[in-house]
């Protein structure tokens, strides 16, 4: 049997065509290879920091392959967005992962990008909206539940923010990193007034990693339950952990000066090695103010402490106290 001849001119076509769809298949092939390859860079390039590099590599990339597959867009976004927040370039980090959550809406790696830099930038509201929408893709998402603890927990929340610690834990959260996260959850406990259960988590932190932090969270729970032999062995071991935490020695001053006379004697020359290195340090001046007003001092320099206080930017805490003290103390002159 015969062939017709339409079949003979489609097949003729067939074969013209033939070298361009194989140039099309070669280039695509190419251009893969060429994306994997400037992917592979820039991975290398975070790795060994060199963020700029990374930066470079990244711009060009999505500037070249906008039709690239939505696999490398992603991993070539992170890149690119987590190198400018290494570098503290923030609102350029922000760009990019919004930019990627245009089309990678339902991505949990990108919106959970996109929701931890929100909480860098204190936008505690959009985290949360962020974070909400990769638990309603993936309910048991553990960054997801610890980014809304972390949320609740900036706001101040610390009962809700408890729930979601809670939650983290029982998704399996905290097995990698069980010191820090035992620390903000003991933290959360803490400042939500649930000091058995902050004792518990803080000792936990403890086992897991010892830190200046975990050790003054505890001196402060021992202090709080009245106990404190153990307040002052934890305020004196975070100091020794870390003798630079200024933080540490003034909270352990503001405790002396709460004490015996021989303590506040001791707390005020803390306080001065504080003061010589910052005259407008608040609670050292605070320290000053305690010790003066409990020796009997002059009066008159007492209000001076707090005068600096209330006139220093900062702690808003310490100048309400400042003036409340100060005001006390006008009346009681006033009424003499």
């Amino acid at each position: 049997m015969f062939l017709n001849r339409g079949f003979f001119i489609a097949l003729a076509a067939l074969f013209l065509l033939w070298p361009f769809a194989q140039g099309n298949a070669l280039f695509g092939i190419s251009a893969r290879n060429a994306q994997n390859q400037m992917l592979r860079e820039a991975e290398d390039a975070y790795d060994n920091a060199e963020y700029k590099r990374v930066e470079e590599l990244g711009k060009e990339f999505l500037l070249k392959y906008p039709s690239a597959s939505k696999k490398r867009l992603k991993r070539m976004y992170l890149l690119l967005g987590d190198s400018y927040k290494e570098r503290g370039q923030y609102d350029k980090a922000l760009l990019t992962y919004n930019e990627a959550a245009e089309f990678l809406s339902k991505d949990e790696d990108i919106n959970l990008a996109l929701g931890g830099i929100y909480l860098i930038g204190g936008l505690t509201d959009n985290a949360k909206d962020i974070f909400r929408k990769v638990l309603e893709i993936n309910k048991e998402n553990k960054e997801a539940l610890l980014g809304m603890a972390r949320a609740y927990y900036e706001e101040g929340l610390f009962s809700r923010a408890n729930v979601f610690f809670e939650y983290y834990g029982q998704a399996g959260g905290g097995k990698e990193t069980a010191g820090p996260f035992y620390y903000y959850y003991a933290m959360s406990q803490y400042l939500a007034d649930n000091q058995d259960a902050a004792l518990d988590l803080a000792l936990k932190a403890l086992s897991a990693e010892e830190t200046a932090d975990t050790l003054l969270l505890l001196a402060k729970i021992y202090r709080n339950a009245d106990d404190e032999e153990n307040a002052w062995r934890y305020i004196d071991a975070a100091l020794e952990k870390d003798p630079a935490r200024y933080d540490i020695y003034l909270t352990k001053a503001l405790w002396l000066s709460f004490g015996t006379l021989e303590q506040t004697k001791q707390a005020e020359k803390m306080a001065d090695i504080i003061l010589e290195k910052d005259s407008r340090d608040k609670l050292a001046l605070f320290i000053k103010y305690m010790s003066l007003r409990k020796r009997g001092g002059d009066s008159a320099r007492a209000g001076a402490y707090l005068k600096t206080i209330m006139s220093t930017e900062g702690d808003q805490f310490m100048d309400k106290l400042a003036a409340k003290l100060y005001y006390m103390n006008m009346s009681e002159k006033s009424r003499k």
